[in-house]
């Protein structure tokens, strides 16, 4: 079983995976899951529920370090009960680029979410193979979410190829880069 965070009915990633693979669930807001851990109990809800998945695709970005809190949450649930598991990281080629906006002002949100991509790829880098866990780190260029400007980036299926690519290759992928 897989669990990927996001909305299947929006345009996003976990649409994608929605329409490559049959037996997956989704975490979201939209369905159950307060993935910021804000809410009483939504953390204990989750770290319940993880128990019973073998995949998880780490796709939504989350303010605040969200997604670098699921990775590290996960993988300690799954070490705590020896689950051999596959977590896999939606990043971003913006990891790659400083925390200055076009304008050269700083700390901007932009800034903020570089910054968390390059920790999540970097926390996922050193968790692989750790308690005979894989974690993959998978770098997407400008994803096409269906608005105008995005039209030329990168189709979200082939985020949900890859993945099911990574998850059946015999091979551990730390790290793999994928744009137009």
């Amino acid at each position: 079983m897989i669990l990927c965070t996001g909305n299947p009915t929006h345009n996003t990633v976990a649409s994608a995976v929605n329409k490559r693979f049959s037996n997956v669930d989704f975490a979201s807001r939209a369905t159950g899951y307060d993935l910021r851990f804000w809410e009483p109990g939504s953390e204990d809800f989750f770290r319940n529920k993880i128990k019973n998945y073998k995949v998880f695709i780490n796709s939504s970005y989350i303010c605040r370090y969200g997604q670098l809190t699921l990775l590290e949450t996960v993988h300690q649930i799954w070490s705590d009960n020896n689950i051999c598991g596959h977590i896999i990281n939606i990043g971003s080629s913006s990891e790659y680029l400083g925390t200055e906006n076009i304008d050269n002002s700083t700390a901007s949100e932009f800034g903020s979410y570089s910054i968390q991509k390059r920790a999540l790829r970097d926390r996922s880098l050193q968790l692989n193979g750790l308690n005979n866990i894989k974690t993959t780190h998978i770098i997407a260029g400008g994803l096409n979410d269906g608005k105008s400007t995005h039209k030329n980036w990168l189709d979200l299926a082939h985020i949900a190829d890859l993945t099911e690519w990574i998850i059946n290759h015999p091979c551990t992928i730390p790290i793999i880069g994928i744009s137009v």
